[in-house]
């Protein structure tokens, strides 16, 4: 992995028009929780509701550290926050690898309907684009998951026609740099 890769883990919190995306620490683990015990937000991207703020707290624990353990890939994960009132919205992560990211974004059933995955994401596509120079996004996307699939589409990704093991679609997004 190039240096300049790893070295992204200087201050790397981002702004958009009503979020804070700040790199996410263990101090968000409960806030976080809250969010995520809500079994809507799992319908479609698998997996039970944590059991205990304690066991996101271990989940963020291992991500701190930014790289998968084999140390090929670079693991970015940002906690949104209201701007106005540091309320916890959601999260976007990216796995970086060389020249290209796989995106994930989970907003909490609460603030579902008013684009702040859309916004995250685009503010994170901007900077990987920009910071980490990527060539490529991906997204894998359960058919049916009608509120990822317009995230994905409002940022530039879009369906590959590919398909994952567990049924997910790919979507993806191409970027040239400019000359």
């Amino acid at each position: 992995m190039p240096d300049e890769v790893v070295a992204c883990d200087a201050d790397w919190t981002l702004e958009s028009e009503r979020l804070e995306l700040a790199p996410m620490v263990e101090d968000d683990s409960d806030a976080l929780f809250a969010l995520l015990k809500d079994p809507g937000i799992h319908v479609f991207t698998g997996g039970q509701p944590p059991a205990s703020a304690d066991e996101v707290r271990a989940k963020i624990r291992r991500r701190e550290s930014r790289q998968s353990p084999e140390g090929d890939e670079l693991w970015l994960n940002w906690t949104l926050r209201l701007k106005d009132d540091r309320t916890v919205v959601g999260y976007v992560q990216a796995g970086v690898t060389e020249g290209q990211a796989d995106m994930a974004w989970v907003i909490g059933g609460a603030f579902q309907r008013q684009g702040f995955g859309s916004e995250a994401s685009r503010r994170v596509l901007r900077w990987l684009w920009h910071h980490l120079q990527l060539h490529e996004v991906r997204a894998k996307i359960h058919p049916e998951h009608i509120a990822s699939r317009r995230v994905a589409r409002s940022v530039g990704l879009r369906p590959t026609g590919e398909r994952t093991d567990d049924g997910e679609d790919v979507w993806r997004a191409t970027f040239v740099a400019p000359q």
